[in-house]
């Protein structure tokens, strides 16, 4: 399998860590993929033309964070990622949603930094912060709720590590924000869980080095 993804200095992707956690690591070769490239072939493979996407060994390919997840998890005999059924699949599936849209957010936010801040757009500012903030408060409303690992609990870690890394780019361009912003505070079950569960090993094994700048 190949997988094409942008890795990022300092920060190991959610399809990483679910990699790592299955014992993966020697099936997949990891492409560096920067989307926006005239020669990158992932247009070739995946019209969408977006990060990540799995080739798998006979050329289908799958795209998508967490289509490329479950399907991931489906090849280890360790405990499953997704549970197979039941309530607690949809709360599980739920919390995974609400935390790529965190990072999809935030994002967003890095993206409205990268223009002039004459031009930036207050009002779009305050509704995408307004659900980063709606978003970290429900976390830690479920922290206290997590219990044996799981999909949800994995893309958390990725996207409050998202915000770890890009806080005070963020608050430092965009007008309007703080740059000393800093998800912990008020929230003391998330972090403490954060605290407890980031320390895997699994989160700290990237693929390759990160793609050039």
């Amino acid at each position: 399998m190949k997988l094409l993804y942008t890795p990022i200095d300092g920060y190991v992707h959610t399809v990483e860590a679910v990699i790592n956690y299955a014992g993966l690591r020697g099936q997949v070769e990891p492409v560096p993929t920067r989307p926006f490239d005239d020669d990158t072939e992932l247009s070739r493979v995946n019209p969408v033309g977006k990060v990540p996407t799995l080739v798998l060994d006979d050329g289908e390919y799958l795209a998508g964070g967490p289509v490329i997840y479950e399907y991931l998890d489906t090849l280890h005999e360790r405990p499953r990622l997704y549970p197979a059924a039941g309530r607690r699949r949809f709360t599980v599936l739920r919390q995974a949603w609400m935390a790529d849209a965190l990072f999809d957010q935030f994002v967003l936010l890095v993206i409205e930094g990268w223009i002039d801040r004459a031009q930036q757009r207050p009002e779009y500012v305050v509704r995408c912060w307004r659900k980063v903030t709606g978003i970290l408060d429900q976390m830690e409303r479920d922290a206290s709720r997590y219990r044996e690992l799981d999909i949800a609990q994995l893309r958390g870690i990725g996207a409050l590590a998202f915000l770890d890394l890009k806080a005070r780019q963020v608050g430092t361009r965009v007008v309007g924000l703080d740059p000393d912003f800093d998800w912990r505070t008020g929230r003391t079950c998330l972090q403490g869980w954060y605290e407890r569960l980031q320390i895997n090993p699994i989160f700290g094994l990237p693929l390759g080095p990160p793609a050039p700048a």
